[in-house]
């Protein structure tokens, strides 16, 4: 029932996607990022829980989109500091025994606490594999491509290469020099996906929100007519 994938978890079909979250609050890198861009009722909700002391190692939190579910796996107590092992078994002890009453029929995983968690992927596979190899419902794994294509970040590109700077800096209420980094990266040819471009000097995670929030608007509006 497991399925170990290398690519973009957002392409994938299964019901429930993994989020690798902390506990205080920071959506600011990688799928967490992603998922700040996609879902920002979701991390306004995850904000707030963090402030009440609601997330915490070995507690799940499952934000149900209209398409998806995203379940918020704490892999980390704060952004700063790296993943533990034992962050990671008290989380799928949790999942192994609260998921089928939860109604999870399938789910896609990334490699939890790899990357910028610090676990080396070998080990945090082998944990995972320990735990949902006993799960009756399909699951995948996928290993972080970063050249993987984004479904997200085509349809910002696409609205950004239909707009002139000035146009842009109009909608957005960006200044000039923030709109042309964020083109001039997207045009780079070595931005793949959206939360990359937080790795560009000179662009901001507040400068990335605006783009994506005037574009799916713009898309949104456009796609009514």
């Amino acid at each position: 029932m497991i399925e170990i994938l290398k690519g973009n978890i957002f392409t994938t079909n299964r019901q429930v996607i993994v989020n690798n979250i902390n506990c205080v609050g920071v959506m600011g890198a990688g799928i967490a990022l992603e998922c700040r861009l996609r879902y920002p009722e979701m991390f306004l909700k995850y904000q707030a829980l963090c402030q009440e002391k609601n997330i915490d190692i070995g507690k799940l939190w499952i934000y149900k989109a209209e398409h998806r579910w995203i379940l918020n796996f704490p892999t980390k107590k704060h952004w700063k500091y790296p993943s533990k092992v034992d962050y990671l078994h008290a989380g799928l002890e949790k999942f192994m025994a609260t998921y089928k009453e939860r109604n999870i029929e399938s789910i896609a995983f990334p490699l939890l606490g790899a990357d910028r968690g610090g676990i080396a992927p070998e080990e945090s596979l082998n944990i995972m594999l320990s735990y949902l190899q006993h799960a009756d419902i399909p699951v995948d794994i996928y290993q972080y491509d970063p050249k993987a294509s984004d479904d997200l970040y085509q349809k910002v590109h696409n609205w950004l290469k239909s707009k002139t700077i000035d146009e842009i800096m109009t909608l957005t209420g960006l200044r000039r020099n923030y709109v042309e980094s964020v083109c001039s990266a997207m045009e780079s040819g070595k931005i793949y996906q959206l939360n990359q471009l937080a790795n560009v000097k000179g662009i901001g995670i507040k400068t990335i929100e605006k783009v994506f929030e005037i574009s799916r608007k713009k898309h949104e509006q456009i796609s009514l007519f």
